[in-house]
């Protein structure tokens, strides 16, 4: 199975749902990780250009912990607008190329601007990608994705529709997660964000939701098939 995760900054997947693509990959998944934009306004001291070199690395790094691919479509922070024709064209062509059988993505009414304009921009794009009209390098996809909303940072009024065990790779999870070093005082001084505790936290909660000790929740998009089976582990 090949699965997309596509978060708007880098981190955003490594917080939501990085014990589901370790999962993923150890079960011979090929997980490709995609972040929209490259980061470069989430520091106080750090200058964009230097920031953008620093986030994308750690972006690079962390995926390298679970074994999965990386990739940006190198947009700067807060400039995001999935109604952008070119933009477009650049995400549809990343689905055409990876030929997703599963996109993970943010929830439709996340926290921030960008998690936003990145969830419209995906599900635009999932159904750009079986349009053969609209060309790009790769040809078009002949069958639909399936598209699950990962969890927002904190949980805060989402609800999961499924739920994935992730004891067995939370450690790999928080390794990944420690690869961003830029952002984890930035987030604590910026928003008084422990992220690597508050990714302890939620996991703990989804846990015990779902009886194990962690786990990660999804919500599968209503916008989108389902099938009738499970696909994520």
């Amino acid at each position: 199975m090949k699965i997309l995760a596509i978060g708007a900054h880098p981190d955003d997947v490594e917080i939501c749902c990085f014990g589901t693509l370790a999962r993923c990959v150890e079960r011979g998944d090929s997980v490709v990780v995609c972040s929209v934009t490259n980061g470069n306004q989430g520091h106080f001291g750090i200058g964009p250009e230097q920031l953008r070199m620093i986030r994308m690395a750690e972006g690079a790094k962390a995926s390298q912990t679970i074994g999965a691919s990386y990739c940006t479509l190198d947009v700067d922070d807060m400039t995001l607008n999935q109604t952008d024709k070119s933009l477009r064209l650049r995400m549809t062509e990343l689905i055409r190329s990876v030929r997703p059988d599963v996109i993970i993505t943010h929830d439709v009414d996340d926290y921030h601007p960008d998690h936003v304009a990145t969830e419209e921009l995906v599900f635009y794009c999932m159904v750009q990608a079986n349009l053969a009209h609209i060309k790009t390098e790769s040809p078009a996809l002949d069958a639909p994705c399936v598209l699950y909303h990962m969890d927002k940072v904190g949980g805060g009024l989402f609800i999961p529709t499924e739920f994935v065990d992730i004891t067995s790779t939370f450690e790999k999870k928080g390794e990944a997660l420690a690869c961003h070093v830029s952002q984890i005082e930035y987030l604590r001084k910026s928003s008084g964000l422990h992220i690597l505790h508050g990714m302890e936290v939620l996991a703990e909660y989804r846990g015990m939701q779902c009886g194990c000790r962690y786990a990660e929740g999804f919500r599968a998009s209503d916008k989108r098939p389902v099938p009738a089976f499970r696909v994520l582990p």
